[in-house]
């Protein structure tokens, strides 16, 4: 079995955690990090904006973390989508899924920075050939 098959399996399995929340548990989350539908676009951005400045300022080094970079991010995603269905199947209110969707969000701006490094980098280096 694979490093990536392993680690989509245990973070689906922790984020299987988010199905013994409270709905009160849940709604303090979302109160005390200020969560909102609004909110789960924040992290996409940032992930795409570093990338791209991370790739504009020459910072090379990050080239060898990509792809730990890369399963970390599949593993918020898988934590958070699992955590998400989990809640909604245990509570069915799609308000109450914010929390684990945050994860996934996180997970997906990681992924999204790790994109946009390779890719503005591929583009500097054709440049300078």
């Amino acid at each position: 079995m694979s490093l990536t098959q392993r680690l989509v399996i245990l973070a689906g399995l922790v984020g299987l955690l988010f199905y013994t929340a409270t709905p009160e548990q849940l709604w303090a989350v979302m109160v005390d990090y200020q969560l909102s539908w609004y909110s789960l676009g924040v992290p996409l951005a940032w992930g795409l904006i570093l990338g791209a400045f991370a790739s504009l300022f020459g910072l090379t080094a990050l080239a060898r973390w990509l792809v730990p970079l890369t399963l970390i991010a599949i593993s918020l995603m898988t934590m958070g989508l699992t955590g998400a269905a989990a809640v909604y199947g245990a509570h069915q209110l799609t308000d109450l899924i914010i929390p684990p969707l945050q994860v996934a969000a996180i997970g997906l701006g990681l992924y999204l920075f790790g994109y946009s490094y390779a890719r503005f980098s591929a583009a500097r280096n054709r440049k300078d050939d």
